[in-house]
């Protein structure tokens, strides 16, 4: 929360699922203020399993080039908040 004067304190998270167990995910221009990929694999009883990433940056606005890539580089998505 703010109450306008505290901006830069304000961190907002991302949370993003990728299915399958995947190679690491890492930032490519990380923008400023901008914490560590965390990524977890879950596997559930079927088999099936699936990857969880976090990622943490500050309020306000950010690099329109930064994005967030599998190691690879096969699968990359902007760190920017994606549209509902």
């Amino acid at each position: 929360m703010s109450n306008g004067d505290n901006n830069d304190e304000v961190r907002i998270v991302g949370f993003v699922i990728a299915e399958g167990r995947t190679a690491r995910f890492d930032h490519v221009k990380r923008s400023k203020g901008t914490g560590p990929v965390h990524q977890s694999v879950a596997r559930f009883p079927s088999g099936r399993m699936v990857t969880f990433l976090t990622i943490d940056r500050a309020y306000g606005p950010i690099d329109q080039e930064a994005e967030i890539c599998r190691s690879d580089r096969k699968i990359c998505f902007p760190s920017e908040d994606l549209p509902h």
